[in-house]
């Protein structure tokens, strides 16, 4: 199984994350297609990219294509924010450590909480009640995504740019992308890097600004059938 020949069927991200979540840090481990399906749909698709479009499009829908301008914030709402500030000093530490997988659980751990954030405040029912709550609750959640786009980014690049436009930002989150090539003594191999002098992204909460226009969203993920698993093993030969 080679990445070169499994990037013609799949996004990058996906499989980023797969190896990522499954990586053998200190114990082996094994790329299972079931494990690459539930990953991918299970956590990428129903938890990350349905938290993103379902906030994004609701407010582009109900909100005049902008950020709301919210109203006054309460313990609720405060809490969410001050979560996510902290989370940058915690995340930042494991990947310093290269602790990669546990860095990239908390961000889904983080994305989890703001989910229950919503279902708590339910925005697309205040919005009949409460025009005001709804503005105020949707500011926050935009607001959690944006540093979450931030927090997600050295893990899953590519969908993180895309996020970084629809929420309304120019030029690059990292940097302009290009791949090197590094040697260790016979070893040689190529990365992908960043020139971080074209970057607009920071390392830091999110600022985004009530009133910024939003670009019209489209789903980060894709879902995939149960049926890959049979033909990714059919096609490495391991089945009937």
């Amino acid at each position: 199984m080679w990445i070169d020949d499994i990037l013609t069927r799949y996004d990058p991200d996906p499989i980023r994350y797969y190896l990522t979540t499954n990586a053998p840090e200190t114990r082996d481990t094994d790329f299972t297609w079931e494990g690459f399906l539930h990953r991918n749909n299970d956590e990428l698709v129903a938890t990350w990219g349905n938290l993103v479009h379902r906030v994004l499009t609701f407010t582009y829908r109900r909100f005049d294509q902008q950020v709301p301008t919210p109203g006054e914030l309460d313990r609720r709402d405060g809490a969410v924010l001050s979560q996510l500030e902290g989370a940058f000093e915690l995340i930042g530490q494991r990947i310093d450590r290269c602790r990669f997988r546990d860095g990239l659980g908390l961000v889904m751990a983080q994305a989890r909480q703001v989910n229950r954030y919503l279902e708590e405040k339910r925005p697309w029912f205040q919005i009949r009640e409460d025009p005001q709550k709804a503005a105020t609750t949707l500011y926050v959640a935009l607001r959690a995504i944006d540093s979450l786009k931030v927090l997600f980014a050295p893990f899953l690049p590519f969908s993180s740019q895309r996020l970084h436009e629809y929420l309304g930002y120019e030029g690059r989150l990292l940097g302009e992308p290009l791949i090197r090539e590094f040697g260790e003594g016979r070893r040689h191999y190529r990365a992908l890097c960043y020139d971080d002098m074209g970057g607009t992204g920071r390392w830091a909460p999110s600022e985004l600004p009530a009133g910024r226009t939003l670009r019209l969203p489209q789903p980060l993920f894709r879902k995939l059938e149960g049926a890959i698993v049979e033909e990714e093993l059919a096609r490495m030969g391991l089945t009937p």
